[in-house]
């Protein structure tokens, strides 16, 4: 038998509780969520200043990861060295890694999530981050999630791009 407090907590739960009777719980139910995939594309592609090698991209139920793996071409790399030295003026040692990682963030913040036409592709790139990090080996990428992946999909500034996809 259940105390006055259980039976007043029980009618304003809308449980009745019956001696003999297996509780059944509630039926959840539970949204399918599709499962991470990883892929990695390995091509070289002149990006102007830089030299993409690969895109690894990550597939979750909520973002799409890209890592594009580039290197600045030497040409551009001394130019931007020279550039940092001037803006430094003998303060600080310029580090070849930092003008490096500059050279590959100039495609990066350009760069746009586009089908094989060259349409961007909204849906995953509104309210996303797009550039997250540029670093003098790769560039990082984080765009929102897609229920469907278009057969080919590039990154592009406009001019020239990567195949992520």
């Amino acid at each position: 038998m259940l105390t006055m407090t259980a039976q007043r907590i029980s009618k304003f739960f809308g449980n009745t509780f019956q001696w003999g009777t297996p509780k059944q719980e509630p039926v959840k139910q539970k949204r399918p969520i599709p499962s991470s995939k990883t892929a990695t594309l390995r091509a070289l592609t002149d990006l102007g200043e830089s030299v993409a090698s690969g895109v690894h991209v990550i597939y979750s139920s909520v973002r799409l990861y890209l890592c594009v793996a580039m290197e600045p071409k030497p040409d551009a790399l001394c130019a931007q060295k020279e550039k940092d030295r001037h803006t430094a003026r003998g303060m600080i040692e310029v580090d070849e890694m930092w003008s490096a990682a500059e050279v590959n963030a100039r495609w990066a913040r350009r760069a746009k999530l586009v089908d094989a036409d060259g349409h961007e592709i909204e849906t995953a790139t509104i309210g996303a981050r797009g550039l997250t990090d540029a670093g003098a080996k790769e560039v990082f990428f984080e765009f929102n999630a897609l229920d469907n992946y278009p057969d080919e999909m590039y990154l592009s500034d406009g001019l020239t791009r990567v195949r992520v996809c």
